[in-house]
Formats: structure tokens, sequence, C-alpha cells
């Protein structure tokens, strides 16, 4: 899996993923706040089994990052909805080690200068 970070202006984080030719970019304003979110719930996977967060979509609707450790493994889903009775469209879905993910992301923070708040 591949995962790019970056900041559209003023504030809209993208999230780049990729696994083989599935791939999708995922955005969230403001980027700080979308950042954090998506570090807690990885962070979450790792240490309970289960992670997840939501995302209002800057056009309408929403995101739904779930994220599920098996072993050394960590599962990353993303869905999509405008709401209502649309239900959840698949967006995203792959499977990584657990450690790479997480400090991929880590390095993409850093990279971008966004380390989340305490």
């Amino acid at each position: 899996m591949d995962l790019r970070l970056a900041v559209d202006p003023p504030d809209t984080l993208l999230v780049s993923v990729r696994e083989g030719e599935e791939q999708t970019e995922i955005a969230v304003h403001p980027a700080r706040a979308g950042v954090q979110t998506l570090l807690a719930a990885i962070d979450s996977a790792i240490a309970t089994g289960y992670g997840e967060c939501f995302w209002p979509a800057p056009t309408g609707g929403q995101y739904w990052w779930m994220f599920k450790r098996d072993a050394e493994s960590l599962e990353t889903i993303a869905m999509w909805t405008r709401g209502g009775a649309s239900g959840w469209e698949h967006t995203f879905r792959a499977t990584d080690a657990a450690a790479w993910l997480r400090s991929r992301l880590i390095a993409e923070i850093d990279r971008l200068r966004l380390e989340p708040s305490a």
C-alpha cells in the first residue's frame, strides 16, 4: 500500500492511497484535525484491534475510515456516503504491516509539518 499526504489551500488534507491498480484520494478540512483523527484511529487499531474515524467530505457527504488489526497486519478500509438512504459506498481497501503504515503516516505528517496538537 502507498500512502501520501498533501495540503490543498487553504487547509484541506488530501490523503492519497494506492494498492495495485486501486487508487483514491480522500479529503478533509481542517488538515490538522484530519491528521489527528486518522492517527488516533490507527493507534486504536494497533492497541485494541479496531479503530475508526469519520470525516466530513469537503463537497458534501462523509468518509468513514476503519482499521482492523490481525496479528501484525492492519486492514485499511475507507467508505463514503452522501447520507440518508444512499448507504455506504466502497472507496478503498488494502492490508499492510501495521508498524509500516503508522511509520509511513508519521513520515508524511512530519514532511508536511502537520503535527497534531496535544
